[in-house]
């Protein structure tokens, strides 16, 4: 793939994350307003407290990911993406990955019937899971993974710029 192709698909990627940004601000409103305003969530306010940390930790890492991504691209359109701060960057999104997971898990424990759990079932809305925390945990892994691969490029590199 020539360098433009790549900065192409790199512009196109920073187009979606910042539609992604828009989508996500009315997605956060609309579910505010459909769970706390226009109806209550629970009779009991503890799990609603509950609820409401869950949800500002959730929404706010998700934004962060998506933040952190918009960086890691802009370093991708400026052509090089093997830099110490991508590494770090993406440690940060693998941490809030497993933050995020953490809060699924949280949520299931406290505010659903376990006997009711599925791994996967189809009805007339769709296809469903009950195994976000794990899809969550799983994508933390990899992204720390990641994460290692890239500071061992990143050491590479850095050693071949230093080799004249």
């Amino acid at each position: 793939m020539e360098i433009k192709d790549e900065k192409f698909l790199s512009k196109i990627l920073s187009i979606i994350l910042n539609v992604s940004i828009i989508f996500g601000i009315l997605l956060t409103i609309i579910m505010i307003y459909n769970t706390f305003i226009n109806r209550e969530i629970q009779n009991i306010l503890i799990n609603k407290s509950i609820v409401i940390i869950l949800l500002v930790v959730g929404i706010s890492n998700l934004f962060f990911i998506v933040f952190k991504l918009k960086g890691i691209i802009k370093t991708l359109i400026n052509g090089d993406p093997f830099v110490r701060s991508n590494v770090d960057s993406f440690k940060m999104i693998s941490l809030s990955s497993l933050l995020i997971a953490i809060c699924y898990l949280i949520n299931l424990l406290l505010n659903s019937n376990l006997k009711e759990f599925k791994f996967i079932y189809v009805d007339n809305m769709g296809i469903h899971t009950d195994m976000e925390a794990f899809i969550f945990l799983f994508a933390a892994a990899f992204i720390y993974i990641l994460a290692k691969v890239f500071d061992k490029a990143v050491s590479f590199k850095e050693d071949n710029d230093l080799t004249i």
